[in-house]
């Protein structure tokens, strides 16, 4: 049995290369007379599998974490004058991170919008979460109470921002 002859184009000019040639009829060598030591066969732990839902809660989350550490500080998340107005052409960015803290500020005012548009139980659940609420006169579940809030967090912000 003969193996096809492989040929590689490479273009531009390139030095010359011999052709390899498989020999197929070469007899393995024979066995030393000291044994061959076994290799150990190391086995990875099996890699977690995450559904999309796990992430899309998982991104969710994230912007919640970035929101509660915003409102925890005191900043105004106000929109304020637009950037674009004729004193400001350059939106006051000067550095990537003036560009990070609006981009930041952008998404704490989506995910505070979208906190407030949540019903009551749900909203409560969410300040519960991340201790922002001053009291809690809810008796219920408010932890199944926030997965809930967190599924309908996701429908309103993936038209809003990347999640």
């Amino acid at each position: 049995m003969t193996r096809e002859k492989l040929t590689l184009a490479w273009r531009g000019n390139t030095a010359r290369v011999p052709d390899i040639i498989f020999d197929d009829d070469v007899e393995p060598p024979a066995a030393a007379a000291a044994p061959v030591p076994v290799a150990r066969v190391l086995t990875l732990p099996p890699v977690p599998v995450r559904t999309v839902q796990q992430q899309h809660y998982d991104n969710v989350v994230l912007l919640l974490d970035g929101w509660a550490d915003w409102i925890r500080t005191g900043e105004p998340i106000a929109e304020g004058a637009p950037r674009q107005c004729l004193g400001a052409p350059d939106a006051r960015i000067h550095s990537f991170e003036d560009m990070e803290i609006e981009v930041n500020k952008r998404l704490v005012r989506e995910v505070h919008t979208a906190v407030w548009e949540l019903p009551v139980m749900e909203r409560e659940a969410v300040m519960v979460h991340y201790g922002l609420a001053t009291r809690s006169v809810w008796r219920a579940n408010l932890a199944a109470i926030f997965d809930l809030a967190v599924e309908r967090l996701f429908e309103v912000l993936k038209s809003r921002v990347a999640c």
